[in-house]
């Protein structure tokens, strides 16, 4: 019953944050704008670098694939606020008896993200950017998020940019890239003299690691 509790209680603080947040800012925004888009993108490893990942993506041709929704207020000045919610599935190679083998998670991820944001007008361009905290949950399907169990939530981090290109007063082309990152709470014993105390600390260690773009449309409503 309290593990049930618990997770209740983050459920609400997520979805009541979430929703404070646009409220807050559909109220007060000069601005209100929202789009959808498709994603392709690809998890890198922890311990490679970004070069070295890159290559690993374009030989293999394996990439995340999916959807995402989000709206814009903007406040003063282009600054305002963008809440997202981005659906991925991830694909992986993993060896089978010694020759790799193309296979897929069988879980998905939503990302759910308020950030605070940066909208630059260049006449019919606009290159926007953002930062903010990241709330994700690894789930089947998305109609598994009212059961989603506490170990599956995860915190992090999400910083991105958006190019727009709108073609009418309303309407216009997105292109936009993200890069998420989590951090994993991690319990480290605590030794002397190289034996065990039986105490420990708990320390934050960077998790996922995930690039994606997004191609899609946004209409301007103010």
């Amino acid at each position: 019953m309290e593990r049930e509790g618990d997770l209740l209680t983050m459920k609400k603080i997520i979805a009541m944050a979430i929703a404070t947040i646009c409220l807050v800012s559909a109220t007060f925004a000069l601005d209100f704008e929202i789009g959808a888009r498709g994603i392709l993108g690809y998890n890198m490893a922890l311990d490679s670098d970004f070069k070295t990942e890159y290559m690993k993506a374009k030989d293999s041709k394996v990439f995340d694939s999916g959807f995402g929704a989000y709206a814009n207020f903007a406040l003063f000045g282009g600054l305002g606020i963008q809440a997202e919610a981005n659906y991925i599935k991830s694909s992986m190679d993993f060896n089978v008896q010694g020759a790799t083998k193309e296979s897929e998670y069988a879980i998905r991820t939503l990302d759910l993200a308020p950030m605070v944001w940066l909208n630059l007008d260049l006449w019919k361009l606009t290159v926007g950017f953002g930062l903010g905290p990241n709330f994700s949950i690894q789930i089947p399907g998305l109609s598994d998020v009212k059961t989603a169990k506490k170990d599956q939530f995860r915190t992090g981090l999400i910083a991105g940019a958006d190019f727009k290109f709108y073609f009418t007063d309303h309407m216009g082309l997105v292109l936009s890239g993200r890069y998420i990152t989590e951090f994993q709470k991690k319990d480290v014993p605590i030794q002397v003299a190289g034996y065990d105390s039986g105490a420990k600390y708990t320390t934050f260690e960077t998790g996922r690691k995930t690039l994606y773009g997004g191609l899609g449309l946004e209409f301007k409503l103010l």
